[in-house]
């Protein structure tokens, strides 16, 4: 527990110091999508942007000044051009000049002087416009107001202002929206780790975020799952250790009797008895190993539609040449067709009837019916019952409560831990309640919509 809270006390801080390194990564990002975004904004023609360009704003803005000029030189004839300009040169704060009409200009700034007889260089930002046909007007620079010809300190100092407010506004949101998507990563990689250490029982926290809430569950069903298997197995292990162990301390005592005896009459006894012993050897390995092959191996059920009141007239009627004497043995069965594996289905009666023979003390019943698109059956009996804390163990392997039965009363235990594998096979269950006739009640449900 204390390791788990220092887990979720570790992420944050690591997720905020590797959160810091994409906030830097970003901001240089950023400052190049801002300069790039700017230089194709100013590409675009007015017509999209509807932003006007420089040249067109400052040709807009000092027509009045030109003409003003203009008017003032040809008001004082007795003045030269030369002259005019020098007298209003206090009035403005850029340059007045006059320069040769010959002057070579761009052809932006010849194309608006022809049509606006004023024009503005982007290059220079100067001001020409037309005064006679020798001479022109020039003033200036002016003031830019694009960014693009601010100084490069400037335009730097625009770019990492706009890119920190934008990736601090994104990194707000990031944090925000993806710190639980973190979280519920690492405590999933941590529950990982886990199990590949061996802790079976660690299961991840329940996800708040619904892409990892389904992962989530799938991890810790599959954590449950391997535990149960792994515990299966170390008790399979082991009740099969001690299944072996009885009849190899037999064969033990018997050869030590052989090796004590006199005569060689005395000997036939424990020769058969050693037999006896290595057929059972025999039995329990091959029902071992069919058991574990049945296990490894996913059960494909062979569904075919039979008639059920047919069938199961057929299975019981060769079960109750088996049942005890007095002893009653009752069955029904809905007389419909219904999709089964008879093959896998006859082994489910045959070990619940059976276990109930042996168990009852005078009477079982057998029913089979579908609900809901599902085949249950159901066998009760009148015996002792099981406690619901030891219903469980009944489907374990080599498992048996009554440690007092011996091989020719109790078997390997291996009947019903049979009859769970093929419940799960159909996509299906078995469990064990309490039945009306005072004994146990177990139910098999077998889902007849089969996984692919």
């Amino acid at each position: 527990m204390f390791k788990s809270l220092q887990n979720k006390e570790s992420i944050y801080p690591f997720f905020f110091k590797r959160s810091l390194v994409y906030l830097i990564i970003l901001l240089f990002i950023q400052s190049f999508i801002a300069y790039g975004s700017i230089l194709l904004f100013d590409m675009l023609p007015e017509s999209l942007t509807g932003v006007p360009k420089e040249h067109v704003i400052q040709r807009q803005f000092q027509t009045g000044s030109a003409n003003l000029i203009r008017l003032q030189i040809k008001e004082h004839p007795e003045r030269s051009a030369q002259q005019t300009l020098k007298q209003l040169q206090p009035l403005f704060n850029y340059q007045l000049m006059l320069i040769p009409s010959t002057t070579q200009l761009s052809d932006t700034v010849k194309e608006s002087l022809q049509h606006h007889g004023i024009g503005f260089d982007d290059d220079d930002n100067y001001i020409y416009a037309t005064l006679d046909e020798h001479q022109l007007l020039k003033f200036g620079p002016m003031a830019s107001t694009d960014i693009l010809d601010a100084n490069v300190m400037s335009f730097w100092l625009y770019l990492i202002l706009w890119s920190i407010l934008s990736s601090v506004v994104f990194f707000i949101i990031f944090y925000f929206a993806f710190a639980h998507y973190w979280r519920d990563t690492v405590n999933i990689r941590h529950t990982a780790e886990a199990l590949t250490e061996g802790n079976l029982k660690a299961r991840v926290r329940p996800a708040q975020t619904w892409l990892f809430k389904p992962l989530s569950i799938v991890l810790n069903r599959m954590a449950a799952q391997i535990e149960q298997l792994v515990n299966t197995n170390k008790t399979m292990s082991h009740a099969m250790a001690h299944e072996l162990r009885t009849p190899l301390s037999r064969i033990r005592f018997e050869l030590s009797m052989m090796e004590d005896a006199q005569h060689i009459e005395e000997v036939v006894p424990y020769v058969d008895g050693i037999k006896q012993d290595v057929e059972e050897l025999e039995d329990l390995i091959n029902i071992s190993l069919n058991f574990f092959k049945l296990q490894q191996n996913k059960i494909i059920p062979n569904v075919i539609n039979v008639n059920l009141s047919t069938w199961i007239s057929k299975l019981c009627d060769s079960l109750i040449m088996l049942k005890p004497e007095n002893f009653t043995f009752t069955y029904q069965c809905e007389a419909i067709e219904y999709p089964i594996d008879t093959r896998l289905t006859d082994i489910i009666v045959k070990n619940l009837v059976m276990n109930a023979f042996k168990y009852a003390n005078s009477k079982a019943e057998l029913a089979i019916y579908h609900k809901d698109n599902k085949l249950y059956i159901e066998v009760d009996d009148d015996g002792a019952g099981i406690s619901p804390t030891e219903r469980h163990k009944v489907f374990i392997p080599f498992s048996r409560l009554d440690t007092s039965r011996t091989r020719s009363t109790g078997g390997y235990g291996l009947g019903l831990a049979y009859v769970k594998l093929i419940a799960e096979a159909h996509n299906g269950s078995v469990f064990i309640t309490t039945s009306e006739l005072g004994g146990a009640k177990f139910v098999v449900i077998l889902n007849h919509e089969l996984e692919e």
